[in-house]
């Protein structure tokens, strides 16, 4: 009988143990890198969900500075056709006055009659079109502030969650963006922290943009109408005039001229467009009138103006009560710089993998802000760069930036 080797059989134990070994470092190692690829697939998802938050929110913030700027530009446009009409009518009867007289000159007479007829059917086409024209541009002004307050509604928390939460779950139908229950969940001081942010995100955009109207920011509201239309020369030349719904006071228009002939006789063209301080922003009208004045040479001094002739328009009378602008949106507090909206995107993997793989989340925040584009460095069209921000103009950027929970406090 053989003898058994005392070497043999140790092996096994040897092998067992390094079988034992490898299969936990393999387990270690597959769960640290499940792990770490959760990990960069959350921060992914929590950057591009806090972008596209940003980016929503600018895209809305811009829309409202251009129908802000297209409300300004109908309650302009309305002015000017008014200003037109009563130019129209001015000319209409001075033209109609000439031609008495010029119809007994041979060939003036006949082009002074064209000229009339001209003139005539022009202020009578302007008349009979501009009632819808007015009442058009005062539907589309209604129309787009009713659009800007559907803006506002898209860029507050709860529909801004439901954007981002559509592109995270793009990466990870498990993940959830800022959910309390989740964010509540994490170990402390961070969740708490988080929640905080949460809600105060939520407190501090509601209040971040009001409803502005005209008859409640009148002096800002009138202040910007007038700089509108200062910074165009040929639109102050047509809306020049008073804050006032009196009668046009006719030194304080645009369409003005003066001409002495000889030093006999003088005339003078005046013509002012008001707009009344209206709580709907509107009440355009206009006058126009041409007068003469004679020297007396027995008394050596010039007579009083007479008037040759003169027209007048509203708005209100040519469309039947002109609305204008009611309401519009703006910045509650603009005075702050810089001004931003920050969008806080917590991401958290959800329930079902807390059980496999711990809590995981990530917090990525996208930031809009009031920013002038480098073409305005030499623009004088421009606003000043220490201007504060404004929902004029549509100078709104996105960006991911790093931001602490501080930010948002």
């Amino acid at each position: 009988m053989r003898k058994t080797d005392p070497c043999r059989g140790q092996v096994l134990p040897v092998l067992l143990a390094i079988i034992l070994v490898i299969t936990t470092v393999i387990a270690l190692t597959q769960r640290t890198t499940q792990a770490l690829g959760t990990e960069t697939t959350l921060v992914n998802a929590a950057d591009a969900a806090a972008y596209s938050g940003a980016v929503w929110t600018a895209r809305r913030l811009n829309l409202m500075a251009y129908t802000n700027r297209a409300m300004i530009a109908n309650h302009i446009a309305v002015g000017h056709l008014v200003a037109y009409i009563s130019w129209l009518r001015y000319v209409d009867q001075a033209v109609d006055r000439i031609s008495r007289f010029a119809r007994y000159i041979p060939y003036i007479g006949a082009a002074v009659e064209s000229g009339r007829r001209t003139v005539r059917g022009a202020r009578t086409a302007m008349e009979k079109t501009s009632g819808g024209l007015i009442k058009g541009l005062d539907a589309l002004t209604d129309l787009m502030s009713a659009a800007q307050l559907d803006m506002r509604r898209e860029i507050m928390p709860w529909h801004l969650n439901a954007v981002m939460q559509g592109v995270v779950e793009e990466t990870d139908d498990a993940f959830k963006v800022n959910d309390l229950k989740a964010a509540g969940a994490i170990p402390a001081p961070y969740g708490a922290g988080l929640q905080g942010l949460l809600a105060s995100w939520w407190a501090t955009s509601v209040r971040r943009i009001e409803t502005g109207r005209p008859s409640r920011n009148n002096d800002a509201f009138n202040h910007l109408l007038a700089s509108t239309i200062d910074e165009d020369r040929q639109l102050s030349r047509w809306l020049r005039g008073r804050i006032s719904s009196r009668t046009s006071r006719y030194g304080t228009g645009g369409r003005t001229w003066s001409e002495s002939l000889f030093n006999v006789v003088r005339f003078r063209k005046q013509g002012p467009t008001n707009q009344a301080p209206l709580p709907s922003a509107g009440g355009w009208q206009s006058a126009d009138r041409l007068q003469v004045s004679f020297f007396d040479l027995g008394k050596l001094r010039w007579r009083s103006w007479g008037t040759v002739a003169s027209g007048q328009a509203s708005a209100d009378a040519l469309a039947g009560d002109y609305r204008g602008i009611k309401r519009y949106q703006t910045l509650r507090n603009a005075t702050k710089s810089p001004y931003q909206f920050l969008i806080p995107a917590v991401v958290t993997t959800g329930a079902d993998r807390e059980q496999d793989a711990g809590l995981h989340a990530h917090l990525s925040t996208g930031e809009v802000a009031y920013r002038l584009p480098s073409s305005c460095r030499n623009d004088r069209h421009c606003p000043s760069r220490t201007a504060p921000a404004t929902l004029f103009n549509p100078y709104w950027e996105a960006r991911l930036a790093p931001v602490s929970l501080k930010d948002f406090s």
